[in-house]
């Protein structure tokens, strides 16, 4: 092997592509197909179905599909229904869609820091709660389950909604139960995540009330055949938006269920192969999981110890991906553009308008972000880069994607 970094005119590890996220095959084609060709490609029994399986594959009784995964947490914001200027706790390391919905409802997203799960930390989580605060939002970062039962015993004695953002995070477990079932209420993403369609979303909850609340939510609050309104007449009911997936959607996503398993366990397995292969590289530290969760690996991320090594994170980054193995971090450009708090639509209040509505809604003066900090997630994930894991990895791939990531921790290690 050529020691010299590709970065630096040295031989790449590979020069090759991986292979494909998912197997859309000609049995998705079919399926959607069978849709089209029955003439009704709206919302119909496809849907149905599909909320039923993955509900039933949850352990839970109520399912409501949406149009993406940001529609989902914003359906999950308005089945609790919070008022206005209301304070929802979650994570500044996460997608944007993970709290979009809480500002489109005028609700106030309060950052807590996280732990080396890179999850939220119950502890801060608790210290962040006030009068104001309605529910609290964890994400299963990359696949990794929070601490779900600390999160929710601090949700119960504070009489709060435990919200869960499991967009990342398909069929991962906390201490053997499913994400998803955990909460009072869940939402997941099928646009390019384990489960695939390009698009769409869901919403699981067990709560009847909320169920109502999010079904009419996803559809307008109108009157619909089997819901909760059935037999009004037809108006619309309250503020809400179309966010219906259609029966194409769903008959893509149903085959694809059946796939998902063998998805998520070749996931799991590279992974595993992976962390094992870098085990004796000190300078390296996967994401924590705590004993007796499943991570399913949506991404492979670990943290660097930058004193042991003479670069940065986007550097040794830049450096696996000029070696074949597309590395990226640190996680949403921390600590320059991210974490949350620090993109512009929040730091520079780019939300409605010139206003600074809903951060100034019950307060004497607006929410500030850029006084904002999460000290130890900032320090964390500074040093943090990762790996889209996809399910086709050979033992091939496996091997050198360990050996371009030791080629260049080794060429860093001070």
């Amino acid at each position: 092997m050529d020691d010299q970094l590709a970065i630096h005119g040295g031989t790449p590890v590979r020069t090759k592509p991986f292979g494909p996220t998912h197997d859309f095959g000609d049995d998705d084609v079919a399926a959607v197909a069978e849709v089209i060709k029955g003439g009704r490609i709206g919302k119909g029994p496809k849907v149905d179905e599909f909320e039923r399986e993955f509900a039933a594959r949850h352990g839970v009784k109520y399912a409501v599909t949406v149009n993406s995964g940001t529609s989902a947490m914003h359906t999950c914001v308005a089945a609790v229904n919070p008022d206005p200027g209301s304070e929802i706790i979650t994570t500044p390391w996460t997608s944007a869609g993970t709290l979009i919905g809480t500002l489109l409802h005028n609700c106030v997203p309060i950052f807590a820091d996280i732990d080396d799960t890179y999850c939220l930390d119950p502890e801060d989580v608790e210290r962040k709660i006030t009068p104001r605060t309605r529910a609290i939002m964890p994400v299963h970062l990359f696949g990794n389950p929070a601490d779900m039962g600390a999160l929710r015993d601090v949700a119960e004695r504070h009489n709060l909604f435990l919200i869960e953002d499991c967009c990342q995070s398909h069929f991962a477990e906390y201490q053997g139960q499913r994400v998803g079932s955990l909460g009072d209420i869940a939402g997941f993403s099928f646009g390019g995540k384990h489960l695939s369609a390009g698009m769409g979303g869901i919403v699981l909850t067990d709560n009847r009330s909320l169920w109502e609340r999010a079904i009419l939510f996803r559809d307008a609050a109108l009157p619909r055949d089997n819901g909760p309104y059935e037999g009004r007449p037809y108006a619309n009911y309250f503020l809400a938006p179309n966010y219906k997936i259609n029966d194409m959607i769903a008959a893509l996503l149903l085959n694809q269920l059946g796939k998902v398993d063998g998805y998520i366990e070749n996931k799991v397995r590279d992974a595993g192969n992976i962390i094992d292969g870098l085990s004796d590289i000190g300078e390296i530290t996967p994401q924590k999981v705590r004993a007796g969760d499943r991570h399913t690996y949506w991404s492979l991320g670990f943290t660097l110890d930058t004193d042991g090594l003479d670069c940065t994170a986007p550097e040794f980054a830049d450096a696996v991906s000029e070696e074949g193995v597309p590395m990226g971090g640190p996680y949403l450009g921390t600590p320059d553009e991210g974490p949350l708090y620090r993109n512009p639509f929040l730091a520079e209040t780019l939300l409605y308008g010139n206003s600074h509505v809903p951060l100034d809604i019950g307060r004497d003066r607006p929410l500030d972000y850029r006084l904002v900090r999460c000290p130890y997630g900032e320090e964390l994930m500074t040093r943090q880069i990762n790996f889209s894991m996809v399910p086709s990895l050979t033992e091939e791939d496996v091997g050198e994607i360990i050996q371009a990531i030791r080629k260049v921790a080794l060429h860093y290690r001070k």
